[in-house]
């Protein structure tokens, strides 16, 4: 299933009908707060690191969608101390400016949807789920022929789904959010 969700997601991107298709790589690091309403309320502050490989496609100055695929490390656990790291597929749909009077410069807005596993131990569950959102601007610098840097900041929401311990009849709902910057690169064919 997993795989499949992956895979379906990659050809969506590559097959799409926009010209100018782009492979990419995006680091991140997130500042988040985390939720935690489950038998205690609790409110944690918890940064995590980002990657991404993302492939898209656009015009230069128009619009442009990308699926991405992040691999996201937190630096405290959430659910519990076996698992911090989480597999998310995204989309996410950018509108770039162009402006005449600065060359090879592209301001962009973004917004984007994910959804994504981690798995977990003490749950009635092998694995939770969790669905995404961000809203973002940055910018895309045309360094040379096919090259383009990338940079910007994200807002980023997340909220995973409830989860009953094995060892008692509490459930917990989480969500975090918080700002992450990043950097990247895509390489346009």
């Amino acid at each position: 299933m997993k795989k499949s969700l992956i895979l379906a997601g990659l050809l969506i991107a590559s097959s799409s009908v926009m010209a100018d298709t782009y492979i990419g790589l995006d680091y991140a690091m997130n500042s988040n707060t985390t939720d935690d309403s489950g038998s205690v309320s609790l409110s944690v502050d918890n940064k995590y690191k980002d990657i991404s490989i993302k492939i898209g496609g656009g015009k230069d100055g128009g619009w442009k969608g990308q699926t991405r695929l992040s691999r996201i490390t937190y630096d405290k656990s959430i659910f519990d101390s076996s698992n911090k790291t989480l597999t998310e597929l995204g989309f996410d749909v950018i509108k770039e400016f162009k402006f005449d009077s600065i060359k090879n410069f592209y301001p962009y807005l973004k917004a984007g949807f994910g959804y994504g596993y981690m798995k977990v131990d003490g749950y009635n569950q092998s694995a939770i789920a969790e669905v995404s959102y961000k809203l973002g601007l940055g910018i895309s610098y045309k360094a040379v022929e096919h090259l383009y840097i990338v940079g910007g900041l994200d807002y980023v929401g997340r909220k995973w789904q409830e989860i009953e311990s094995n060892y008692g009849s509490y459930s917990r709902s989480i969500t975090d959010s918080g700002m992450q910057p990043y950097i990247g690169m895509n390489y346009a064919f």
